[in-house]
Formats: C-alpha cells, structure tokens, sequence
C-alpha cells in the first residue's frame, strides 16, 4: 500500500484504482494518507478537531465489488455515529458480526478490536461520513447525565464491540448533506465542519436515545388501524407525485396526526412526512439514473411544483443536487 504525507485538512485524499494481491485491500484510517482500494476510486478525509471527536468523511465510486480490512487508529473507548446518505455497504466485525449501512439505516458503533472487514457492491457512488467522540470527552459533555440508553457503549473494557442499526431521519441527512455542501469550505472550513460534526453526533445520540428509552410505549395498533396504515402507504408509494399532507392522510384515516404518526413509526421506523420524503427521493434517484427524464420532469413525477424546492430537498438528502446526479450519471 502506498502512502503519501499530505494533510488531512486538504478537502479529502484520493484513492488509487491498482488491485491488491487476493482482492482485499487494507484501509488504515490515519490523517493525510492515500489509499489503494481494489475496485474503487474516490476521496477519503479524516478530521481530528482536538477536543476528543474525529469526523471520517468518503465519497467512492464503486465500479466494481470491493472488500476491504479497516485497521482503526483510534485508541479502545469511543463512540461513533455513522452514516450512508448515498450508498450501500456492508461489515463483517471481530466477533463475526455482519451489519449494513444504506441511506435509511445508519449505526451507533463502537469496535476496539481490529479485524473489521468492510464489502462494497459495485456499480455505486457512496457518500459516507463519521464522527467519533472518545468516552472521556463523552462523559466530559454530559457530567453525570450521560443517557442509560447509551450505557452499553460506556465499558473500560477495551475489547467492546458494539453495533446497532438507527433509522435516520430528515435533520441527521441533512446534517451530513451540509459537510459535503460547497458551504463548508473556506478559511473557516474547520470550524464548520466541527459544528457540524458535533451537532451530527448530537442528533444521533438523541434519535438513539428516543428509540432505546424505557418510557412509556406507543399502543400496539387495533386491526383497523393496521389496514388504515397499509392503506396509506399504498397510496403515498403508488402516486408519489400528489399533494399529500399529514393532516389530510389522518384526516381520510379518522385518527389524529400524532396517532398516524406513532403508527408510522412503528411500521416504517419514519414519521409520516419522513416517509413520505424518503420515497420521493428514492423515485427522484431511480428517475435520473435512468437519463431518459429532466430535472423538471423529475420534480414533477415526485410531487414538486417548483424545481428550486425539488433541488434543495434532492441536496439535503443526498449531499449533491438533481443537476449534478444527472451530469455525474451520464458521465
């Protein structure tokens, strides 16, 4: 493997396209070092803000399969939200668990061990980012009110490895959008990642928190409501491109929209507006890998009125805008 010395605050490093012997490569995820990935090209930053947290951020094109072993820089104990809001890939960790990362589902992690092997699937762009926080800035954040939710994560054992999957939801992607965005960067492009890494890894511990708590529980839904449900989402997934509210679907289901929303969650881990969004913006992708339809064709067939508004919720969930997927698909 050949390594370079620039540094990590140059706007992510670039991977080389040479095989490795057996088709595993070997990542060590270390600042300003050039990697050889079989199968991959792309850029890979690493950020370590000196204040206990790191942000990892990647963009791959995957041309082909891919598998990798990750040699972790970090010393045991820490924790790590972590995030694909484009792409797939999949791990194998130490204790031979298998875990997947997509853009609905994201992870709370935290592996001392090494040995973790990372598959990516071919014919894919992956745009990925992570942020670490070491327990003792962790637990200097919190004082005595870190979360129980988060106690399997807090061990001084130092051979934990711990890996559970979290729904994302509108506010995370977007945060994770916003460190690929043109706006971070600048002379004050490390300060805006921070914030952003810091607010990311803020948001995830809250959204894990809310899904892990031991309050009370939403009501297991009545057999009505259960066909109310599937009915919804029958109809929000067959005509992506109509005006549909929260407030009406509840109102056509006869419950309020707080109920429809627990029901939501309980069904699809999304509230309702998330849901809805999430598979329009899956459509959108489908429609402009395709390259037979505009931009302006797009945002209609998924229920815009307006390209601009389309554009900036395309950005916020996938980290580039409809024009720039089309440009990069017909590429």
């Amino acid at each position: 493997m050949q390594e370079t010395g620039q540094s990590a605050d140059d706007a992510f490093d670039m991977f080389s396209d040479r095989d490795n012997a057996g088709g595993i490569g070997e990542l060590r995820l270390a600042d300003g070092e050039l990697f050889e990935l079989p199968g991959v090209t792309g850029r890979l930053e690493r950020i370590d803000f000196g204040n206990g947290i790191c942000l990892h951020r990647a963009e791959l094109n995957v041309r082909e399969d891919s598998r990798f072993d990750v040699q972790n820089a970090l010393p045991p104990g820490w924790l790590a939200g972590s995030v694909n809001i484009l792409g797939d890939l999949d791990f194998d960790c130490p204790d031979g668990g298998k875990h997947t990362m997509s853009p609905e589902i994201g992870l709370m992690m935290r592996v001392d061990r090494p040995g973790t092997r990372y598959f990516l699937p071919g014919g894919q762009m992956i745009r990925h980012a992570g942020v670490t926080i070491g327990l003792d800035a962790l637990r200097a954040k919190f004082g005595d009110d870190l979360p129980a939710p988060l106690d399997p994560y807090l061990s001084d054992d130092q051979s934990v490895i711990e890996v559970r999957a979290l729904g994302l939801n509108n506010k995370i992607r977007s945060i994770v959008s916003a460190m690929f965005s043109a706006q971070a960067t600048g002379v004050g492009r490390k300060f805006k990642l921070e914030g952003l890494s810091t607010l990311f890894l803020a948001e995830m511990i809250d959204a894990y928190c809310l899904l892990h708590h031991d309050g009370e529980k939403t009501p297991e839904p009545s057999v009505l409501e259960k066909t109310v449900i599937e009915d919804t989402i029958a109809k929000i997934t067959c005509d992506l491109a109509a005006a549909v509210s929260v407030a009406q679907l509840a109102d056509a289901g006869g419950m309020t929209e707080s109920r429809l929303n627990s029901l939501f969650k309980l069904e699809t881990g999304k509230s309702c507006a998330d849901f809805i969004r999430s598979k329009r913006m899956e459509r959108a992708r489908e429609l402009l890998a395709s390259r037979d339809f505009t931009v302006k064709q797009v945002a209609a067939a998924v229920g815009f009125n307006h390209v601009s508004n389309f554009s900036r919720s395309y950005r916020d969930w996938y980290g580039e805008s409809p024009a720039q997927a089309l440009k990069r698909n017909n590429a």
